[in-house]
């Protein structure tokens, strides 16, 4: 029987034309495992300049400028290059099928990686839907944020998630939408005349520990229609007690540590794509709001922020191997709360234009150049900045220029 097994595994080995942009092995029979990938290495040069001065005068909530504008920066960076395993196998004549997937990044410029830090899951689906646990895109983002830019968006400092999904006050990650959920179980309906919906849950594993009086769970949920051109999706999504606000704003006002104090950090966006022709529009618009309660009486702390944020995106294909890609994306100035006295949001506005320009060298290849600029208002600090060095990352207000030549393959 292992002989026959083995016999029955090399038969089934095919790679699939390249037209298909796919390897799998396998069959229905024993099981089917795909290797996939992309890889999007770029030479950038970025620029900083413009940081609002020391002693200038910003936001209520904003932390005190530096007037690091940061310079410039040469870079080999891999972005979201990634390579992926997946699988399924069918359970007879039950309807039902496993499902599982691990995929990691690959750091093409450094060397470093690890493994299945990215979308990574087992999982069972059928007539009832699907179920998933494990290390996944929330659904939030999964059904949300349309403007494609090549798909090369993912980690890239072109990401309209760069603003569309931030705070804008800091630059902390606890206040981000659009992110991935680790320790996960997620349920997707099945597809009904072009509807599905999802639900999913990140529970938070510390909770029960003694003296953690937080209980750090997500909840993410959406619902989408894709019918012929049209794609139209809602999502919402809740971060109880990941402190967005306090992590952000000005340490003076922080409620980080208070014995009674809690959050909830909430996204919800709407977002639409429409294809004519060789052209695709896409757009967003998302509303953040950060609430934070059990404050200490005094001094002044951090109650609430919100505001509202948009994007924008156009790409066509020209006929032969050009293509080219525009969009814009706004970050609101929205309007906060203090415990004591009153609360500015002034210069929290941001904006980020960018677009590129593609060529095609077959179906799963092709190279690129792309171009952007990240504009801060006096009190916002939005960036898409790479280098990590604390001391040379722009300061609040820096506005962000970036220029990169890339080549990227999918298979």
């Amino acid at each position: 029987m292992k002989r026959n097994a083995v016999a029955v595994a090399v038969g089934a080995l095919f790679i699939a034309p390249a037209a298909q942009a796919q390897i799998v092995f396998g069959n229905d029979t024993i099981g089917t495992v795909q290797f996939y990938g992309k890889l999007y290495p770029e030479f950038i040069r970025a620029t900083s300049s413009g940081a609002t001065e020391t002693g200038a005068s910003v936001s209520t909530l904003a932390s005190s400028p530096t007037g690091t504008t940061a310079g410039s920066r040469l870079a080999v960076d891999s972005q979201n290059s990634y390579l992926g395993f997946r699988g399924e196998r069918k359970f007879g004549n039950t309807g039902l099928k496993g499902i599982w997937q691990i995929e990691q990044s690959v750091e093409l410029d450094t060397g470093t990686g690890v493994f299945s830090n990215r979308n990574s899951f087992l999982g069972l689906a059928g007539g009832f839907g699907t179920v998933k646990l494990g290390n996944m895109d929330t659904i939030y983002k999964e059904y949300g944020q349309v403007e494609e830019i090549f798909g090369l968006t993912s980690g890239n400092f072109i990401s309209p998630s760069n603003v569309l999904s931030q705070i804008g006050v800091g630059n902390n990650s606890a206040a981000r939408f659009h992110e991935r959920a680790k320790n996960s179980i997620q349920y997707q309906t099945p597809e009904f005349q072009g509807f599905q919906a999802g639900l999913q849950y990140s529970p938070d594993e510390t909770k029960s520990d003694v003296g953690n009086t937080l209980n750090k769970e997500l909840w993410s949920m959406g619902v989408k229609w894709e019918s012929g051109p049209l794609y139209l999706s809602a999502q919402y999504e809740r971060h109880k007690d990941f402190f967005g606000g306090s992590n952000n704003v000005s340490s003076s006002l922080s409620n980080i540590g208070a014995a009674d104090a809690h959050s909830k950090d909430t996204g919800m966006r709407f977002s639409a794509a429409y294809k004519f022709g060789n052209h695709r529009v896409a757009g967003d618009i998302a509303r953040l709001k950060y609430e934070e309660s059990g404050q200490i009486a005094a001094p002044s702390k951090f109650v609430s922020y919100e505001h509202t944020n948009w994007a924008i995106s156009f790409e066509s294909s020209w006929g032969g191997p050009w293509r080219t890609a525009i969009e814009y994306v706004s970050g609101g100035e929205g309007t906060c709360k203090v415990t004591i006295g009153d609360c500015s949001t002034t210069g929290l506005k941001g904006a980020l234009i960018g677009g590129g320009v593609a060529y095609d060298l077959d179906k799963q290849t092709f190279l690129y150049v792309l171009a952007a600029q990240l504009k801060n208002d006096p009190s916002a600090i939005y960036t898409n900045w790479a280098g990590t060095a604390t001391p040379t990352k722009p300061g609040r207000g820096a506005d962000i220029t970036q220029f990169a030549l890339g080549m990227a393959y999918k298979f």
